[in-house]
């Protein structure tokens, strides 16, 4: 299992960081992020996280939202750049553990039907295995 965490520093040296810790599961690769998913060092860190996963030839990939306390419209591009890049790659990403208010800005902003989204991290990988004997 693979592990990894990224730390950023945002506005002059306060250390506000989003985590994001990587395994990988039997060809799933889970991406769980902690913290403020916003423009800057936050959002490119995680699109340069999720660009080098899919160079490394990743085709399944959750990302579990349940401790991302904050998320503004760059974060929000973010999960649309990189469902967008999974896709071109024949790739299928899934959202879990979506917030109410995160839920409710992709909702109002259209975007939700665009996401695959499922209630916990279990339920995430668990459709990639029934899809798998389809």
């Amino acid at each position: 299992m693979d592990s990894s965490r990224i730390r950023v520093i945002f506005h002059g040296g306060e250390t506000v960081p989003l985590e994001i810790t990587q395994r990988e599961m039997n060809g799933i690769y889970l991406l769980a992020l902690k913290g403020r998913l916003v423009l800057g060092q936050e959002s490119r860190g995680l699109l340069t996280m999720f660009d080098n996963l899919v160079a490394s030839g990743a085709a399944r990939i959750v990302i579990n939202l349940e401790q991302v306390i904050y998320v503004d419209s760059a974060g929000i591009g973010a999960l649309i750049e990189i469902h967008r890049n999974t896709k071109a790659k024949g790739g299928n990403l899934k959202l879990c553990n979506l917030g109410p208010k995160l839920r409710q800005a992709l909702e109002i902003a259209r975007l939700l039907p665009i996401f695959e989204t499922c209630p916990t991290e279990t339920a995430a990988v668990a459709s990639f295995r029934e899809q798998q004997t389809m």
